[in-house]
């Protein structure tokens, strides 16, 4: 593969060093709620040696703002090649443990907001605020920070970079919420991937209802003889739901307690109440948060070509884009959670993967 297939900058530092030279194969997949990774091989040569050294930056002008962190190498010499595995640097976080343990409300802010307090020095600039809430009940336990961004943005919904500026080498965390696609003649709409297209192949789809539930009734904490408040009962989902479209899932609230522990980053710990609005609050979302893991599970499995709708162009990670397969009668969106680039001799290929699928839209 030719050297102006794919363009891989590497920085030591903040500072850009040098393109890599002879790269025979690259695997390059940014994810959504997720830090991604990264593979590449390439020619065993002095160069290259001096360039590639562990925690050194490879930054892909095909992925502006986004850059990975090399986390392992293997030279062999009978190959003459270099494999270079990496992380995107998101993975960072991983360096600083998030101190204590405490209960997040706001996904979004609390991603801020513990990232904020265990920086100690590490070079990633943290925003003052969200520009979105994600309400939530999760509680987030001694752990690295990089593990309770992604469990808080899967909790919220949304999407997590540290974006890299390549003429400085600075790095920002972000939060991101995708463009919906989905719907023709709207502002975000470019298109859509379908068979007719030729811009989906290989298609499956499964879905599975064995386990599906759409209302949960949940009941919180049982008071003692001591407490003023009685126990709540509460029931969220379709809750209109009736008959034999009512399917009803039980769910233990009792975990989820007025009187609670906030330990701060020091170690120190303080006794918290939550009022009764409060309270409800936490319980509705806490038992929402387990009757989503009770929907029909929808997988659509395909190949999606980088044809009609080009990735960079019409559509980012996390982005919503109808799916049209008339062969299963399938119209829906589905959005784009992770993407898989790869350059071999025989060219560059992209592959979205799919997720989150939503039956319905428009059929024109």
């Amino acid at each position: 593969m030719s050297d102006a297939a794919v363009k891989v900058y590497v920085y030591h530092g903040t500072q850009r060093v040098d393109l890599v030279g002879n790269i025979s194969s690259l695997q390059w997949m940014p994810e959504w709620a997720d830090v991604g990774e990264i593979k590449m091989v390439c020619a065993l040569s002095d160069a290259n040696r001096r360039l590639l050294q562990q925690w050194a930056t490879l930054y892909n002008p095909d992925t502006p703002g986004i850059a990975a962190v090399i986390t392992a190498l293997t030279s062999d010499v009978d190959k003459g090649t270099i494999t270079v595995r990496g992380r995107f640097s998101l993975c960072r976080f991983a360096q600083r443990v998030a101190k204590g343990t405490r209960t997040v409300t706001d996904a979004a802010a609390g991603v801020l907001e513990i990232c904020r307090a265990n920086l100690r020095g590490l070079p990633v600039t943290i925003p003052d605020s969200a520009t979105f809430t994600a309400p939530c009940s999760e509680t987030v336990e001694w752990t690295d920070c990089c593990s309770v961004i992604t469990q808080l943005a899967r909790t919220g919904g949304f999407g997590v970079r540290v974006r890299f500026d390549p003429l400085t080498g600075a790095e920002r965390l972000e939060l991101l919420q995708g463009k919906d696609r989905s719907v023709q003649g709207g502002e975000w709409y470019r298109g859509y991937f379908g068979t007719r297209l030729r811009n989906l192949s290989a298609v499956s789809l499964a879905q599975d209802a064995s386990d599906y539930a759409n209302v949960a009734i949940c009941g919180g904490e049982a008071p003692t003889e001591s407490d003023s408040w009685q126990q709540l009962w509460i029931e969220v989902g379709d809750t209109a739901a009736q008959g034999t479209d009512r399917h009803e899932l039980w769910v233990d609230g009792s975990s989820v307690t007025h009187r609670h522990t906030v330990q701060a980053a020091d170690g120190s710990t303080t006794e918290a109440v939550y009022s009764e609005s409060e309270y409800q609050t936490a319980l509705t979302n806490y038992a929402t948060a387990a009757l989503l893991n009770h929907y029909i599970e929808q997988t659509l499995k395909a190949t999606a070509a980088d044809l009609v709708l080009h990735y960079g162009e019409d559509y980012d990670l996390g982005d919503r884009l109808p799916v049209r397969v008339p062969e299963l009668g399938l119209v829906a969106s589905a959005q784009i959670t992770s993407i898989k680039l790869t350059y071999e001799a025989t060219g560059r290929k992209v592959i979205p993967v799919f997720d989150n699928i939503e039956l319905g839209g428009d059929t024109t």
